[in-house]
């Protein structure tokens, strides 16, 4: 009988490998039904996890996942490393420019109903993003930023709402002088300009 592992975090939580892994297989046979030629190479992933152990733990050193787009695990383990990833660069951020303030900024459009809509939605909305972050009232502020593209579906009319995430990091001189500091609508009409 094999010896079954709980993947505990830093924190003391306990990873759902097992949801993950069920989620995955229900994802196969859902490629299966569809014949995808790549469904099994789904249904194995994470199949064989090989561990060795260093000191009192175990670290993970030989495994196999699919890396297919949709597949949960891989979505999964994906997000855990961006995350930490995201953790990282905000540490380092924070030790370069220790007065530096954090700000949570979400742009969004109209919906769009089809595939080939979304697709010019995406681009524009990039290149808006790139303009937007050009203009002298956004950069005289500016030391960095992170962005991420999210994509939800209206369940009503089956419309896409394509948004963007941005966390943005401004110098503290931001929200200490009023010319500098830009107010929830002025980045509304920022948008909507670029």
């Amino acid at each position: 009988m094999s010896e079954i592992f709980e993947d505990i975090t830093d924190n003391g939580k306990v990873r759902p490998w097992r949801e993950r892994k069920i989620e995955n297989v229900r994802y196969a046979e859902y490629l299966s039904i569809l014949e995808f030629k790549r469904a099994h190479d789904v249904r194995g992933c994470g199949e064989v996890l090989r561990f060795r152990k260093i000191g009192e733990h175990l670290k993970l050193y030989q495994t196999w996942f699919c890396k297919k787009r949709l597949c949960p695990l891989c979505n999964w383990r994906k997000s855990m490393k961006n995350s930490s990833q995201l953790k990282q660069i905000i540490a380092e951020t924070i030790k370069q420019e220790p007065t530096g303030r954090f700000l949570f900024l979400t742009l969004t459009v109209k919906n769009v109903m089809t595939a080939e809509e979304l697709k010019q939605s995406l681009r524009a909305m990039t290149k808006a993003f790139g303009k937007l972050s050009r203009y002298k009232k956004v950069t005289k502020n500016l030391l960095g930023y992170l962005r991420s593209t999210e994509i939800t579906v209206n369940e009503q009319d089956g419309s896409y709402n394509q948004h963007l995430h941005v966390l943005l990091f401004v110098k503290s001189s931001y929200f200490k002088n009023s010319n500098n500091y830009l107010a929830q609508a002025e980045w509304a009409k920022l948008w909507q300009k670029a």
